[in-house]
Order: structure tokens, then sequence, then C-alpha cells
């Protein structure tokens, strides 16, 4: 008798479960986008109510805008989401971290891999100054991954957020604008 629960992959029918990886990677095609959208919606507008009907903001269209997607293989599902975009002084932004709640516990670490996508990438901009609005009860989510507080929470759309910043990352010297 298997283990494996009953919608697990199977590697051509043999019985035998497939492994399966997480691929992060900036979103490249149309389908990447639409299934980015799709979950950033389906976690802050539909299960959240933080926006209504869209959270799409005009950042998302800005070209240097960096929309990076988690995939889970063998399959290619995209299971969750985050952006990178840039601000004032260039200091570079995180937001709508997302992750589909199936894979939320799983052993691929999808909220984590598509945090150090996000730093990697900006890393390769030349990025010194990286910082996110996290939503108080993924905090200690952040600190686990050696992401530090800056000040004290704020109000964002009606809920509060921790400005934080990687280890690697200068602390801001401007004030920034409450994303």
């Amino acid at each position: 008798m298997s283990m494996v629960p009953h919608d697990a992959p199977r590697a051509g029918g043999t019985g035998v479960p497939v492994k399966r990886s997480l691929l992060c990677r900036a979103a490249v095609t149309a389908d990447d986008l639409r299934a980015y959208y799709a979950i950033r919606k389906r976690f802050f507008v539909d299960a959240q109510g933080i926006f209504h009907e869209t959270e799409i903001e005009p950042i998302d269209n800005d070209p240097r805008t960096i929309h990076i997607v988690a995939i889970c293989e063998p399959e290619g599902e995209v299971i969750g989401t985050v952006r990178c975009y840039p601000g004032p002084g260039g200091i570079w932004f995180g937001g709508r971290l997302a992750v589909v709640e199936e894979h939320r516990a799983s052993r691929l670490t999808v909220g984590k891999g598509l945090v150090r996508k996000a730093e990697e990438l900006v890393r390769q901009q030349g990025v010194e100054t990286f910082v996110g609005y996290i939503q108080l009860p993924t905090v200690r989510f952040f600190e686990h991954i050696d992401w530090l507080k800056i000040g004290e929470p704020i109000d964002y759309v009606g809920r509060p957020h921790q400005l934080m910043r990687p280890a690697w990352s200068l602390e801001p010297t401007l004030p920034l604008p409450s994303h």
C-alpha cells in the first residue's frame, strides 16, 4: 500500500510518485502573467479583501518591475508570486508575496524560494537597498530568513505592516512612501 496521496502525480502510470521541485523565475510568458495575476487576485482581493476588484497598480506596468513566479515542476503549475519594483532614490521594494494555500506548508518552501529569487534578481540590477512592507502575521517568517525590522509598524490599506529589509540591504535613508 502506497503512502502517497491519491492526487500525487505518478511517473508514466507506474504508481511511483514523481519528485516535485520548485522553480522560481521572472514571469516571461502571457500564461505566466495570467497565472501570476490570478494568484494575486485570489490572495489579496478574494481571500483577504484588502483590495476591491483588482490589486493591480500602475507600478505593475512599469517595464522595470520584475514579476516573479514560483512553478511546481514537473506539472508546470504557478503556485506563488512576488514582485519587485523601483522606488525613490534607488530603493527597490518587494511586495505582493502570495503562495497558494495548498503549498504554504510544502517542503518546497515556496515563500522562501520566491523571496530569495527576488533578492537575487534585484542584486543583479545593482540594487543596494531593498525593502518590503510586511503584514504583521508574516513578520516572523521574514525574520526567520534573516530580514530585519525598520522602525515601527504603519497602517497600509487598513492593516498594520512592518517595513523590513534583508540583512545584506542597506537601511533606507529617505522617507519612504507607505506602499
